[in-house]
């Protein structure tokens, strides 16, 4: 019976590991600025891909420097990448109503863009903090914490 749960454990990490996905994060800083990071699954060496982020139909920011952004985010974006992660700093933004914000990343010519889509309430958002980003990592400490002990039998 213990072979079944050991094998069962290991296909379904293989297949969880197998898909790419985006976790889109969002915070304010102490300054009042949005903070969004565009984290991808299973990491990724992201130093040849192309991140942007889309807000109701309007560019607002891109890692691409040639990308024409919406002339209402001019000036006040940034975007870099930091190991597996994209991130978007929005200076002055307003919480006058809901936003939806959609973070995309395109590794390749060939391969098409991995989406994700998050609404931003600044009355609901937390503020920037390493308690909001271990929050955000808790599923892999559940992972390993749960797995450690059927992997030590097996040894």
């Amino acid at each position: 019976m213990m072979c079944y749960t050991v094998i069962a454990t290991f296909c379904l990490l293989g297949i969880a590991t197998a898909q790419t996905s985006l976790e889109i994060t969002s915070c304010l800083t102490k300054e009042q600025h949005l903070q969004m990071s565009c984290k991808i699954t299973p990491a990724q060496d992201l130093k040849t891909s192309v991140c942007y982020f889309m807000s109701e139909g309007k560019l607002v920011a891109s890692s691409n420097a040639s990308a024409v952004l919406d002339s209402s985010f001019k000036g006040r974006t940034n975007v870099s990448f930091q190991q597996e992660m994209c991130l978007l700093d929005l200076n002055g933004f307003s919480g006058d109503k809901p936003k939806n914000f959609t973070c995309n990343i395109k590794q390749s010519a060939r391969q098409n863009a991995a989406t994700s889509t998050a609404t931003v309430e600044k009355s609901k958002l937390s503020t920037c903090s390493a308690w909001c980003t271990l929050q955000h990592s808790a599923v892999v400490f559940l992972l390993v914490f749960i797995t450690s002990p059927l992997i030590l039998e097996l040894l």
